[in-house]
């Protein structure tokens, strides 16, 4: 028999709206029913501004938005625990975005998952944790929806779908702790309790070298988006096109082997571009231990 792949899209970008649907269609659509409380996961991680690759872009964010009404959803919160550096906050980040405003136009609810309003998870069988701090809302949503931002990662190699949730879910204390415990094991360990219903990474701008802020990371104009359900298959998917190759992507391997998901490209089908039409190589950071990433 043989066996049911996963499916990921790759789509290029005209209009985003648009292409934000054909998207999520394509993967299978969003999994939101009717009544559902949706989160909404983007990269924001600071202050800067949209279009440079270091946060999700914020019409991306807002056709998610759209979509989750569309589909029945009975409450949206778009929520984010900027990085650990006390110049960021989640709030002012989302201002500067241009996330704020999205949020007022539809009526929906901003969350800051560095807040006092979290709660402690505990984590099964976890490679460096057995606990951690997340925001509540992420941990109790019906729905959480992954909408990263695809960069070249100084500690990871690279950042998409496991790093936003493992990392930007956590609260910020968590956050100094994960890297100290080992940032690839423990993003994963958060990914495993808090892992998201669908998954769309923001290409449209991303980022290469020195990541994941700018500078010394760079903007790198891909005009793409990429969608699935499975985090894992996505970001085999992401990493080829920046052609790595997935197995040396340390939390992916991790993922993988902890049945988080798929990151064979043999059991994966791809919707829409192919890999080889879009793929585009990307400085990778300058660590040492990046000595032989690509495929």
């Amino acid at each position: 028999m043989a066996v049911k792949k996963v499916i990921v899209s790759i789509v290029k970008v005209d209009d985003i709206a648009s292409a934000v649907q054909k998207a999520v269609e394509m993967a299978g659509g969003l999994r939101v029913d009717r009544g559902d409380i949706v989160v909404i996961k983007p990269n924001a991680k600071n202050q800067s501004p949209p279009g440079c690759g270091v946060v999700t872009d914020p019409r991306v964010v807002e056709a998610i938005v759209s979509l989750s009404f569309r589909q029945g959803a009975k409450k949206v919160i778009i929520a984010e625990g900027a990085a650990y550096s006390a110049a960021y906050d989640s709030m002012a980040a989302f201002e500067t975005i241009g996330i704020t405003n999205i949020a007022k136009k539809w009526d929906v609810d901003l969350v800051d998952l560095n807040s006092y309003d979290s709660v402690d998870v505990d984590i099964n069988g976890g490679l460096v944790l057995d606990r951690v701090r997340v925001g509540r809302c992420a941990a109790e949503a019906d729905v959480v929806i992954n909408v990263p931002v695809l960069k070249t990662h100084k500690e990871t190699l690279m950042s998409a779908c496991l790093k936003n949730i493992g990392v930007g879910c956590a609260t910020r204390e968590e956050k100094m702790r994960l890297h100290r415990v080992g940032i690839d094991e423990a993003l994963v360990d958060v990914y495993s309790v808090i892992e998201p219903s669908f998954n769309l990474v923001d290409g449209v701008v991303a980022l290469e070298g020195d990541g994941p802020n700018l500078p010394p990371g760079k903007p790198k104009p891909l005009g793409l988006l990429f969608a699935g359900s499975d985090g894992v298959a996505v970001d085999a998917v992401c990493a080829k096109i920046m052609r790595l190759d997935p197995e040396k992507v340390k939390h992916l391997r991790l993922a993988h082997q902890r049945g988080l998901g798929t990151l064979s490209l043999g059991e994966i089908e791809v919707r829409g571009e192919t890999i080889s039409d879009v793929s585009a190589r990307f400085e990778l950071p300058t660590r040492s231990f990046w000595s032989s990433p690509l495929d």
